[in-house]
């Protein structure tokens, strides 16, 4: 059986003067978080709120910074 992969969204990623975003295509939350991590090459504090969503159809999503 193929495992479905799934897109993981963060909005209010690691929030300083404004909020990041972040995101991974994987299998499950935790696999996501793993990868989110290993690419900003340290354990995450703020996550922000999750938004999860299946990869079956083109999606796009964006946050514009402020200052």
């Amino acid at each position: 059986m193929k495992t479905k992969l799934r897109i993981f969204i963060w909005s209010g990623f690691c929030p300083d003067y404004a909020n990041g975003l972040a995101f991974a295509i994987a299998k499950d939350e935790t696999e996501a978080r793993k990868l989110i991590e290993k690419e900003k090459g340290y354990e995450v504090d703020e996550w922000g709120s999750l938004e999860i969503r299946p990869v079956s159809y083109r999606v796009a999503r964006c946050v514009s910074g402020g200052g």
